[in-house]
């Protein structure tokens, strides 16, 4: 017969019970984790944590948990929207702080209230197995559609999830069993090696099963797919200036342990830490990527140095007396003058000078004579001062003004474009743009041909491309380098690895456009970057509407060759939106130069992971481990005190044993609340004195005396049950000598005094 779990749970359960909730839920902040905002998901996580501890170690019952876990959740709230830089105090607490708090929380709280409701309402509900095997199967099938019908590969979620359900199963099972069939319960405990390794044996391999799923494309193509083909699919090459993406950005290079701008791109792949040191703040009305230098030589393991692709160089002497600056392969398309203001935050210096394509002039705007800068007009490259090696580069310009041309693109006319149209015969001005190296294997140019196939003409065959990249793989700064097999870096990634950063997909989408006959190349800089928020500016107006860049916003990108449409940029990079503009008869709001709220309101934020002070994070979870680890020795007190006697006598002791022995700590327990023994009374002597003393105690002590003296002169047999019951009349015994020295503290003469005159 199945029975519910109700009443008072034990400890062990509802430990384990919390940890399956919190797995479970996990499952969804990781599936959320691309959607919401850093700030958001931060603050889920920690909701989820901090209430599951409380609920584990506040010795309360349930309204007298609640009364704490609500001031706990607000201090939650204030204190990770100020470590996520979107509060800070200002004022006095009341009503100035308050009213900041109502007004600034509100975007954010209902995610945590909500996770936390939907928590305790599991925690409560969830009391017998068929509840438990509805939710599972809920979940189950929730991450089931999300897989088959969105961009996401949710297997290693529902192998977590799997393993929460088989240990909530498992927990309920023996919780169950141990309060049916006490006595077989005792026998299992013998046994608790045996039991736990084929447990922990099954939930291993479901685990491992799961997690270790290949990603093998479907046969049939599912409907969420087809609709995107159908509808033309979404990316970075159509996209107009909407804010950056969620995801973080990358460093290009391999070879450092953090982000930033790259100097060596011959061998990509290594993983890093993201650092959030500033570079650079720009003021721009538009949108744009931060153009830096190009490569257009593949090597199989990165990109060739400029030593190796040599540059067409001339000098510059600056604007304004200086010629306007022409750039190869320029387009017909119409452009959007603009002007960036660039103001270094650092001071390291670089090879070149950073921009918005394609860029008309450059003025210094520091005090300095001008600079040999260096104008590569195929690349679209402004160099300071040579750019062979670090040391060339003294006296970097700390802030400078750059004019750029913005191309508006046509896209209806140039998803229109034949091959024929945009590439007629003779053109041979970008041939070098098409370099693949012999070593290539011929799976990477098969696979492009195949997801391409629909496309009909050259810009949609590059949309379908970039539109695979962006939602096959997954984006991670740490790659599993462990499953390269490969020597070639793109053929490793696309059917190895399977996962990456920016340079993964950028160095992909280049050389699959080759080898489809699409000129492209491979460009790095940075990303956008992020504005301050209206909370923001209020507190530091100085700051002003600018982009701030540092160099987590390090990033690579693919530019693709379209004729006489240019030069345009490809984004397939998962998390990123490449701010492409469109022609004015295409978009309305390709010429509003201002940014809008939702703009604001997506813009890539600082992770809170930067911000926090590790020395307090350490002595935090030390002291919350340190908690928990004395909590539950308390708890398990009465198993230690067995194990240590079991240890000393070199046996298990019988239930004869135990009765005696825990009825003896009872003794010395109730000393401590007054109810002493002297060495020349005997135990009933004793028991007879504290019955006169405390009356309420008769109802446990005789049943108590009664099973200590069987078991201690009695030849009986005293059973398991009767343990039990000795185990359970001796915690009754401490809890009516606690309740009952309570209420003669609180009858002493001053205190009765001051109760009467309160009421």
């Amino acid at each position: 017969m199945k029975q519910a779990v109700k009443g008072t749970q034990s400890f062990s359960y509802r430990l384990l019970s919390l940890l399956w909730v919190v797995i479970i839920a996990f499952q969804w902040v990781d599936f959320t984790e691309p959607i919401w905002l850093t700030a958001t998901t931060n603050l889920v996580g920690v909701t989820v944590v901090v209430m599951a501890l409380a609920e584990l170690v506040l010795p309360f019952r349930t309204v007298w948990k609640w009364a704490v876990k609500v001031p706990l959740l607000l201090l939650i709230w204030r204190v990770m929207m100020m470590e996520s830089q979107i509060y800070q105090p200002q004022g006095p607490f009341f009503p100035d702080q308050l009213r900041d708090m109502a007004a600034t929380f509100t975007p954010y709280i209902w995610f945590s209230l909500t996770a936390w409701i939907l928590m305790e309402a599991i925690l409560y509900s969830m009391t017998s197995r068929r509840r438990i095997l509805f939710l599972l199967g809920a979940h189950l099938l929730a991450f089931t559609i999300l897989d088959s019908f969105t961009s996401y590969h949710l297997w290693s979620n529902v192998a977590w999830l799997v393993f929460a359900g088989l240990g909530w199963l498992v927990s309920i099972h023996f919780y169950e069993y141990r309060l049916q069939y006490p006595q077989g319960w005792q026998k299992l405990r013998r046994r608790p090696l045996k039991i736990a390794v084929n447990v922990m044996l099954v939930f291993a391999c479901v685990l491992l099963i799961g997690i270790s799923m290949p990603k093998i494309s479907p046969t049939l193509t599912d409907p969420y797919t087809a609709w995107i083909k159908r509808s033309g699919g979404t990316g970075g090459g159509t996209t107009l200036l909407s804010g950056s993406g969620s995801g973080s950005s990358s460093s290009s290079a391999p070879n450092e342990v953090v982000s930033g701008y790259s100097r060596d791109d011959t061998s990509l792949g290594d993983g890093f830490e993201f650092s959030y040191n500033p570079v650079m703040s720009i003021e721009t009305p538009v949108r744009s990527y931060w153009r830096g230098e190009t490569r257009r030589i593949y090597s199989g393991k990165g990109w060739a140095d400029l030593d190796d692709e040599s540059r067409d160089t001339e000098r510059y002497q600056g604007a304004p007396d200086a010629e306007l600056l022409v750039n190869g392969q320029p387009g017909k398309v119409e452009t959007m003058q603009v002007e960036q203001i660039v103001t270094m935050n650092t001071e390291k210096d670089y090879p070149v000078l950073f921009g918005g394509y394609a860029m008309e002039s450059i003025e210094l705007l520091d005090e300095r004579e001008a600079g040999n800068m260096r104008w590569a007009s195929q690349e679209a490259e402004m160099f300071w001062n040579g750019y062979r090696s670090p040391g060339e580069l003294p006296n970097y310009p700390q802030k400078y003004k750059v004019v750029a041309n913005i191309p508006l693109i046509p896209l209806e006319e140039l998803k229109a474009a034949s091959l024929e149209s945009l590439f007629p015969e003779g053109t041979n001005d970008v041939e070098e743009y098409l370099q693949i190296p012999g070593s290539l294997p011929e799976r990477v140019r098969n696979l492009a041909e195949e997801i391409t196939a629909e496309g009909t003409t050259p810009y949609e065959k590059m949309d379908l491309l970039q539109v695979y990249l962006r939602q096959n793989f997954e984006y991670t700064n740490k790659p599993d380098l462990t499953r390269k097999q490969s020597d070639d870096f793109v053929d490793s990634f696309l059917f190895e690895i399977q996962q990456g950063y920016c340079d993964y997909y950028s160095t992909s989408m280049v050389m699959m456009a080759r080898s489809l006959g699409i000129p492209a190349r491979w460009v790095k800089g940075y990303a956008p970057g992020s504005q301050p928020s209206d909370e923001m500016m209020i507190r530091s107006p100085e700051l002003g509407r600018s982009y701030q860049v540092s160099n987590a916003d390090a990033h690579s990108w693919a530019e693709l060759y379209f004729g006489e449409y240019g030069w345009i940029t490809f984004e397939a990079t998962p998390g990123f939106d490449a701010p492409i503009m469109l022609a004015p008869e295409e978009s309305e709001e390709t010429l509003a130069p201002e940014v809008e709220e939702e703009e604001q309101a997506v813009s890539r934020e600082e992770s809170f992971l930067s911000g926090l002070d590790w020395g307090i994070v350490r002595r935090v979870l030390l002291s919350i481990i340190s908690v928990l680890v004395a909590w539950n020795l308390y708890q398990w007190r009465s198993e230690l005190y067995f194990l240590w006697l079991r240890l000393r006598l070199g046996r298990p002791l019988t239930p004869g044993e135990k009765t005696i022995y825990e009825t003896l700590r009872l003794v010395k327990r109730l000393g401590y609340r007054g109810l002493s023994r002297t060495r020349e009374e005997t135990l009933r002597e004793a028991f007879g004195r504290w019955k006169v003393e405390r009356p309420q105690l008769a109802e446990t002590l005789d049943p108590l005396l009664q099973q200590f003296e069987r078991a201690n002169y009695s030849s009986g047999t005293v059973t398991a049950g009767d343990w039990l019951a000795t185990r359970s009349l001796v915690k009754q015994a401490v809890k009516v000598a606690g309740d009952v020295g309570w209420q003669r503290f609180a009858s002493l003469p001053g205190l009765s005094r001051r109760n009467e005159t309160k009421r």
